[in-house]
């Protein structure tokens, strides 16, 4: 007897159990699908930006960071500019196009913003550099991260954050390390080598973030798991492995948050959803879905939140949009 019953709701698992009929055990199958009920939700509150060239419209838009003052900075990188937003997504300034001059990008690709919310930081690929600015867009140094310590390596750096002490980190993805430099530019250490096991390998680390405290998180894309460290690189906690569950993800992790309150969001870019942890890795929720509708994303690349640790801003990359979520 093969009894098969699909109810869908949220999440998927099967149950394997015997029933006896007429004195013989049989085996059924039933695949059940439940809502489960998290301690936090998030709830879709509003979206802004299409597809275009003029101001608030995005040609994939890829990174974001929030100010101390609640204001939205976003890498439009199609565009070859840095586009700055209120809290409620109107449209305030812009800059940048492309180039390589001072002020100019090529591939620009993520966004940071001090501490103290009087500078911000971009990272661009094809000009290997890291550019500096005030937040109206004025310039003020840059500095380049190929063969910063003379080893000869070439450098591919994807995300960079910037701690309270004006220090700078990159990920490589190429080298698979982390780089450290401080606010000048000065390369003071790296850490990490190629591998899937031990805490300090990668396959492929992109996002990046720092703590209060200095510590480090990174999305391990390749091993689909999260790692922490303290700022001299010391191996803290690692959490997460390769599935569709709870602290479970893709082999595509862009984006790393962190909010005032030091938990931490990764962005699934395979799945389209969002997972928040603990600092130590202890899950906390889990939303998002993929498409094109009311909360919904399409290849989300990051994520940042609002100083009160309220809305949730995501790159939501191939609607070529920023898509607001509000804890409930």
């Amino acid at each position: 007897m093969n009894l098969d019953i699909l109810l869908k709701i949220t999440y998927s698992f099967a149950i394997l159990s015997f029933i006896i009929i007429f004195g013989h055990i049989e085996k059924f199958h039933i695949d059940i699908d439940i809502d489960i009920a998290y301690g936090e939700e998030y709830t879709f509150f509003k979206t802004w930006g299409t597809g275009g060239t003029s101001d608030g419209q995005f040609m994939l838009p890829h990174s974001l960071a929030i100010d101390i003052y609640g204001n939205i900075y976003v890498t439009d990188t199609g565009n070859n500019r840095v586009q700055k937003f209120n809290s409620d997504g109107s449209f305030i300034t812009k800059w940048g196009d492309e180039g390589s001059a001072d002020g100019q990008f090529s591939q620009l690709h993520d966004i940071a913003v001090h501490p103290n919310g009087k500078f911000i930081y971009t990272l661009e690929l094809d000009n290997h550099r890291v550019q500096k600015f005030f937040p109206n867009g004025t310039f003020i140094s840059k500095f380049g991260y190929e063969e910063t310590d003379g080893d000869g390596e070439k450098r591919s750096p994807h995300q960079l954050y910037v701690d309270i002490s004006g220090n700078i980190y990159l990920t490589d993805r190429r080298n698979s390390e982390i780089l450290k430099f401080n606010d000048n530019g000065d390369f003071i250490k790296k850490w990490g080598s190629k591998g899937k096991q031990n805490g300090g390998e990668f396959i492929k680390p992109h996002g990046i973030v720092v703590d209060s405290k200095n510590n480090v998180y990174v999305t391990d894309m390749g091993n689909s798991r999260i790692q922490k460290f303290d700022s001299d690189g010391n191996f803290i906690t690692m959490w997460g492995s390769k599935g569709i569950g709870e602290s479970k993800f893709s082999y595509n992790l862009p984006g790393i948050g962190i909010d005032n309150s030091e938990k931490i969001y990764v962005v699934d870019r395979g799945e389209s959803r969002i997972q928040k942890f603990e600092s130590d890795g202890n899950f906390i929720t889990i939303w998002g879905s993929k498409g094109s509708g009311e909360g919904e994303m399409n290849k989300p690349e990051d994520i940042a939140i609002d100083p009160n640790n309220k809305n949730v801003y995501i790159t939501d990359t191939k609607n070529s949009r920023i898509i607001e979520f509000t804890l409930k």
